[in-house]
């Protein structure tokens, strides 16, 4: 009767936490251009199923099933794509709720929730059409399914199979997700059993393992997660031992800078009570272990990629508060101003994001992504109302566009895809018949080309190309970078 009462009293706060989550992340929600990788996985969607081979290369299934799913819906992609990261971050704020319902530590899982939704990295990614997010809720709810498997008095391999099957899900939604594996396997070894209990325990983590490698190995016979091999130094073992030392210092940077030091400290908060210690010190070690195999085998890492960690420090952080109310007022004290300055920080940090990206902080590989360099989309709306406006006055044209991807070029096949008077056609500027290849065409239709600042460099095209002659100009408002619309007027 009692539980029923405190869960009553819970679901009020629980939906205040999901309404503050929702004020803090729908508005805004376009104000950032399309990112580069955006315009990849909702491009994909739209061409689904023709571009499933390069989906399943890329190693992220479920993310782009999902907007596939959603591609035909009557407004903007961009939007579609970045609603479905707002449903995953708020899955997250879900799933830290349950991960402390869980433990019996439920002002552990609010605090946890409050965290995450106040969380400068989490405010930036559940607002982009990308597959993080969503790797952060399936994160949330493996950590929960993991917290649960080890309480239940008599746990058997069905209950180890869904984790596994969590863990599974995680790897196809991004590859990186694998990793995550080290989240149940630590709860489970480190959870408190009697040695009758051990070889239960080992039999339930063969099970789990099991089910997380079965995904990844079904998909395996069709090159799946194969485009990331780019991104992994590990087959040059030397050049990889250089890259550890700057990768390790990367993350820690990522670590202090979005997840902010008096969040770090209430963990340790949380260490100092002996009855949360236990727990505390495995969520840090699975954390760990998940960013040391970035470090370790990535050649190419981004700050959304531990996105996937902050369920566990989240919740770890969330312990410390819960500890610290029940202590000293001293130590009540602490804990509460070490709660509040990040979330202070993160409210001011949605205010400023919400009315321009640009005059937030953020790191600097961040800003180059999202706000200067060519993968930020600033300007592609002019770039789609000019294309519009020359078919309508030429009729039929062609748009062409080299065969690697940039947001310059993908953004118009997907804004553009419905104009009956423009169509598109790919060809590779490296090559020495991409002159010949293009005049061809001309020769039925008018020519145009979109190109970034670095393309025209990288191309040469003013010597290669003299027929091509710049009629348009979008200068990126926040760096030197530019977009530029060409017509092939020989």
């Amino acid at each position: 009767m009692e539980t029923d009462r405190v869960t009553r009293n819970e679901r009020p706060v629980l939906l205040l936490l999901c309404i503050l989550f929702l004020t803090t992340r729908l508005p805004g929600l376009l104000t950032l251009p399309l990112f580069n990788d955006e315009a990849i996985y909702l491009y994909r969607a739209q061409q689904f199923p023709a571009q499933l081979e390069f989906t399943v290369h890329d190693g992220k299934l479920i993310h782009e099933l999902l907007l596939a799913a959603l591609a035909r819906l009557p407004w903007d992609p961009l939007l579609t794509g970045r609603l479905l990261s707002v449903l995953c971050g708020w899955l997250t704020v879900v799933g830290l709720w349950l991960s402390g319902r869980i433990i019996g530590q439920s002002t552990a899982g609010l605090f946890a929730g409050l965290l995450y939704i106040l969380s400068p990295l989490a405010i930036i990614h559940d607002r982009l059409a990308i597959p993080d997010a969503m790797l952060g809720s399936v994160a949330g709810f493996l950590l929960a399914a993991s917290l649960r498997l080890t309480l239940l008095p008599q746990p058997n391999r069905w209950h180890a199979a869904g984790v596994g099957a969590l863990g599974a899900l995680a790897t196809l939604v991004k590859l990186p997700g694998l990793f995550l594996f080290a989240l149940p396997a630590l709860i489970i070894v480190t959870g408190a059993a009697t040695p009758e209990r051990r070889h239960q325990q080992w039999a339930l983590l063969r099970t789990v393992l099991i089910m997380t490698l079965l995904a990844p190995a079904s998909f395996a016979p069709f090159n799946y997660g194969g485009a990331e091999n780019h991104k992994v130094g590990v087959f040059n073992l030397a050049l990889q031992i250089e890259h550890l030392t700057d990768n390790i210092r990367q993350i820690g940077e990522w670590l202090a800078l979005t997840l902010p030091l008096p969040t770090l400290a209430l963990i340790g908060l949380g260490l100092s009570q002996r009855p949360t210690r236990r727990l505390l010190l495995t969520l840090a070690a699975a954390a760990c272990v998940f960013c040391m195999a970035l470090a370790t085998i990535g050649s190419v890492l981004y700050p959304r990629y531990i996105l996937p960690v902050w369920p566990i420090l989240l919740l770890a952080a969330g312990l410390g508060v819960s500890q610290s109310l029940r202590s000293s007022s001293i130590v009540r004290c602490a804990g509460i101003i070490m709660a509040s300055i990040p979330m202070v920080w993160g409210f001011v940090f949605n205010l400023q994001y919400v009315k321009d990206p640009a005059d937030v902080w953020l790191s600097a590989v961040d800003r180059r992504q999202y706000i200067e360099s060519w993968s930020a989309g600033y300007n592609l709306p002019d770039i789609y109302t000019a294309l519009r406006a020359i078919a309508l006055e030429k009729g039929d044209i062609v748009v062409i566009n080299p065969v690697h991807k940039r947001v310059v070029h993908i953004g118009p096949k997907i804004y553009l895809r419905n104009e009956q008077r423009i169509s598109f056609a790919d060809i590779d500027f490296r090559g020495t018949d991409a002159q010949v290849l293009m005049r061809n065409i001309a020769a039925s239709r008018p020519v145009f080309l979109t190109l970034d600042t670095q393309e025209v460099i990288a191309f040469d095209i003013e010597r290669r190309f003299p027929e091509l002659k710049i009629i348009r100009e979008w200068r990126n408002p926040h760096s030197d970078m530019a977009f530029y619309l060409y017509v092939w007027s020989p």
